[in-house]
């Protein structure tokens, strides 16, 4: 009972110490955005010696994989201290083989698990104790074998902490390598310096003199070091107050500011390509608490805004700072997320965008806010208060554009606080999904926003407008039909990108879902395929009464007209091309295969000139939305180059929902024809037009 009692009262406690609110008042400059923050800014970073071991880096582990690819794209660093005392050599790893030696064997896993991803890898090579010869052997088996995942790779890993090292025997070693590298294969992409501190003295001399050799500036930042090593009475001695003062981020900024002067002048981006709270492998009780998480958000836009490519947290294994701890007991893998993997998330959901200047004033209260514009208009304004005791009574004043705000909180019950963190609402849940509920609501009048930001916690407000756009996903056209893939355009829809891994379509996605009121005054809720910022993918309802119909989306809303048939044709992304395939027959009608239809193999899509002969049948299978409804076959035409070609059907995918294909055949009148224009026409409607070339 005493237990209980003592509870309640600490639990009061709290929440009066809570109740202290001091006014933050923040004004957007949207007119004025900066820098674009790349889509690939996250980034992780790994001990080459933890690829020795399935164990220490397990690959294959779907968790671990699902728990990277969850924060979007990103970069894996491979490197650390430990690059520079392992081994290469081709060859399998077998039971007995070295762990100090990375094997052929071992890339392979790596490579297979950036696949797995999404992720590019960014490989550091031994520079103090192999050969030149040696890392062009690893990074050719690299390129030969990862190309596609592989962004560049660093040669050493902090020189200019060498014993007895010097800037230029660094620069005549990194020489060396780097010639004996591209020699072996010319095509590969080098970075540097990857040096520990030393940006004026070393990371600025090295740009000066290979700057034109380098695709990439790599630099390693921690701003705190470990009491004793680190005496608590200095600033940059690792603690919780240290960690989250002004001082400490203006040393993150000064070093940021340093390196984008050092990188404007050859024109290169820059990135921290390790760097996490405190060097050694960081500190309990700092590193790995709640503290760490809204240091790592207030970093990660402390660095964006001086035109940073990203950052890469250094971790791995079990380790006091790591996002993603990895531990084994008894052979089972253990999965977990740390305070920092929070941030992460955070940061993915706010950042897509250009810098937009704030106006701050914050007061008495330790807080700090960056602004976001995406690129359809949303604008995001990240909020960190990093105060251990007042509250932010925060006034926003986003633009007269604004009329709408949700916003989505970063949580724990102290600083201190080591597992018991929600992001939205959610925890990381022991598969590795995050899946916030719904967002919150916030309020406002007269162009201004308000909301309480609690001490030690952090939020996202997304500001957006009332209105949507609505149209046939294929298309883009209305009006839209019942049973049809269609889309809705706007601006701060939500804070996620997701999509529906299966065909049975959900009302809620990535925590946002709408409803759509027909002209009988029926409401349903949207079978949702595809939510984003920006854009959300659903099918109409089945049973949507024809005319004009009302869709709601969070507290924005447009109207679109319902009709039974409302023919799209898909293409390929961005173009025109034809979202198609199509099967040769012998005039005996024997199966000869498939025919190219399209060619994305330069990076844009074209159309590949369908072969035709008198000697065979080609039939085009061509895929759509809004055709399903069609009163009868023969109400169905198909242009081709202005030739009207048999619809043998026209209908139902049948395998995913809202989805239709109509397949035709090409007559021989078309051989020659080159590209032309393919359109459908359904009951009278007619559909976008699509191309095909034909030989």
């Amino acid at each position: 009972m005493m237990r209980t009692i003592v509870f309640l009262i600490a639990l009061t406690l709290m929440a009066h110490a809570q109740t202290t609110s001091l006014p933050v008042t923040i004004t957007a400059k949207t007119a004025q955005p900066g820098a674009a923050i790349p889509q690939d800014f996250l980034g992780l970073s790994f001990e080459t010696g933890s690829l020795t071991s399935a164990t220490a880096f397990p690959a294959e582990n779907v968790q671990f994989q699902k728990m990277v690819a969850q924060l979007g794209l990103g970069w894996l660093r491979f490197g650390g201290n430990s690059v520079d005392k392992t081994a290469w050599a081709r060859g399998q790893r077998l039971s007995g083989s070295s762990t100090t030696t990375l094997l052929s064997s071992d890339v392979d896993r790596v490579i297979a698990f950036a696949r797995a991803t999404g992720w590019r890898m960014l490989w550091a090579l031994n520079l103090e104790s192999s050969t030149a010869a040696t890392a062009a052997d690893e990074s050719d088996y690299v390129m030969q074998n990862g190309s596609d995942v592989l962004a560049g790779f660093e040669i050493g890993n902090e020189p200019d902490l060498y014993p007895a090292n010097t800037l230029a025997n660094f620069v005549s070693n990194w020489k060396t390598f780097a010639d004996a590298i591209q020699a072996k294969n010319p095509k590969a992409v080098l970075t540097g310096p990857a040096d520990a501190g030393n940006i004026s003295t070393w990371t600025g001399p090295f740009t000066i003199q290979q700057g034109s050799r380098i695709a990439l500036l790599t630099q390693h930042f921690y701003p705190l070091g470990p009491p004793p090593t680190v005496p608590a009475s200095l600033p940059n001695s690792a603690s919780i107050p240290n960690l989250l003062n002004s001082y400490t981020q203006g040393v993150e900024n000064s070093a940021g500011q340093s390196l984008q002067t050092i990188a404007a002048k050859p024109a290169l981006p820059w990135r921290m390509s390790e760097t996490n709270s405190c060097y050694n492998g960081g500190y309990d009780g700092v590193s790995n608490v709640f503290a760490s998480a809204l240091w790592g958000v207030d970093y990660m836009f402390t660095l964006a805004a001086t035109a940073s490519s990203g950052v890469n947290f250094h971790g791995g294994g079990s380790g006091l700072y790591t996002p993603i701890a990895v531990s084994t007991d008894a052979g089972a893998t253990t999965v977990t997320a740390r305070p920092l993997y929070y941030a992460m998330l955070l940061f993915g959901a706010a950042a897509g965008g250009r810098v937009v200047p704030l106006t701050v004033n914050s007061g008495r209260v330790n807080t700090t806010a960056f602004g976001v514009l995406d690129p359809a208009g949303t604008l995001r304004v990240t909020i960190i208060n990093k105060d251990p005791q007042f509250d932010a009574a925060v006034q926003i004043t986003p633009g007269a554009a604004y009329t709408l705000a949700t916003a989505l909180r970063l949580s724990a019950l102290s600083l201190t606080e080591k597992t018991a963190i929600t992001l939205g609402g959610a925890s990381v849940a022991a598969d590795g999904t995050w899946a916030p509920g719904t967002f919150e609501t916030v309020k406002g009048s007269s162009g201004v926003f308000n909301l309480t930001v609690p001490a030690g916690s952090a939020a996202v407000v997304g500001f957006g407008a009332a209105g949507l756009g609505i149209g046939n996903t294929a298309s883009g056209q209305t009006p839209v039909a019942p049973v049809s893939m269609a889309s809705l355009y706007g601006t701060n829809l939500g804070f996620l990108t997701r999509s529906t891994p299966s065909v049975d379509l959900p009302a809620t996605l990535g925590a946002v879902s709408g409803t759509i009121t027909d002209s009988a005054g029926v409401s349903q809720s949207l079978p949702l395929i595809y939510v984003s910022p920006s854009q959300v993918n659903f099918v109409v309802p089945q049973g949507t009464a024809s005319g004009a119909a009302t869709v709601m989306f969070g507290g924005a809303s447009g109207t679109v007209q319902v009709a039974p048939v409302a023919p799209g044709l898909f293409a390929l992304g961005g173009t025109s091309v034809a979202a198609a395939t199509a099967e040769r027959y012998s005039l005996q009608g024997v199966d000869q295969g498939p025919v190219s239809v399209f060619d994305c193999s330069t990076g844009t899509c074209k159309p590949a000139p369908i072969a035709t002969d008198p000697q065979a049948n080609v039939f085009l299978t061509l895929y759509g939305t809004g055709i399903r409804g069609e009163t009868n076959l023969t109400n169905v035409t198909c242009t081709v180059g202005g030739i009207n070609v048999p619809v043998q059907y026209a209908g139902a995918q049948g395998q995913y929902p809202g989805f239709d294909q109509v397949n035709i055949q090409l007559p021989g009148q078309l051989r020659g024809a080159g590209t032309v224009n393919v359109v459908l026409t359904v009951d009278g409607q007619k559909s976008n037009a699509v191309q095909i070339a034909v030989n």
